[in-house]
């Protein structure tokens, strides 16, 4: 039985509160757990991080959320083709938000910058862009990360556009092979001993048959 959600837009007045459901859906990530030593940090940390890539792609991506009561209890981050990684100017317009980053994240600067470029070099760009995705924990396993692929599916495959995500989570690449994801590549490592980022793609959509009895 599919959850009550809500699906729909994230609104702008809501950012805060999407970044909040981010950081705390991903806090344990491995990639996040090493670049943000410190967990007594790691959410102020990472709500930081979110607000400015929520404020990014409200303007320029697509943020689709489930809501329930009025609380939102999943946030699924997207760039179509070409929108990711951010050119120059939009890092200026975000200029202000950078410096609360580093003002909030201190030594751990460097790590995001890092993280940031390792995972940008391998984003296609003719290809969606799966930048973040997380269920509020205490909503999580009742189909709401579910329902949120399911509606970017549609969205994709309405377009005939492949779509490319990364995580760093090793039981997250069954999740997303079950929604028609694949491997590609090398595996990346953040340091020399891991964690690992795993790049995935998901193919376009098959164009109609044109030859087929719905064909006329």
């Amino acid at each position: 039985m599919p959850p009550p959600d809500q699906v729909g837009r994230l609104r702008p007045q809501d950012r805060t509160e999407a970044a909040a459901v981010l950081a705390a859906a991903l806090g344990e990530d491995p990639g996040f757990s090493h670049i943000f030593r410190d967990p007594a940090r790691r959410q102020r940390e990472l709500r930081a991080v979110y607000r400015l890539t929520l404020a990014d792609a409200l303007r320029y991506g697509h943020v689709l959320v489930t809501s329930h009561d009025g609380e939102i209890t999943g946030v699924l981050v997207l760039y179509g083709p070409g929108g990711y990684p951010m050119p120059w100017w939009r890092w200026v317009r975000q200029a202000h938000r950078v410096l609360r980053i580093a003002a909030i994240a201190r030594e751990h600067s460097p790590g995001i910058i890092r993280f940031g470029a390792l995972t940008s070099k391998g984003v296609p760009r003719d290809a969606w862009y799966v930048e973040a995705f997380g269920v509020r924990p205490d909503r999580q396993r009742e189909g709401r990360g579910s329902v949120l692929m399911r509606a970017f599916g549609e969205l994709a495959d309405g377009r005939r556009e492949p779509s490319y995500l990364e995580t760093t989570k090793p039981d997250n690449v069954g999740y997303y092979l079950a929604r028609g994801y694949d491997e590609i590549g090398e595996h990346v490592p953040i340091s020399s001993q891991g964690p690992w980022i795993y790049p995935m793609t998901r193919p376009a959509a098959d164009e109609p048959d044109a030859t087929g009895p719905a064909a006329g």
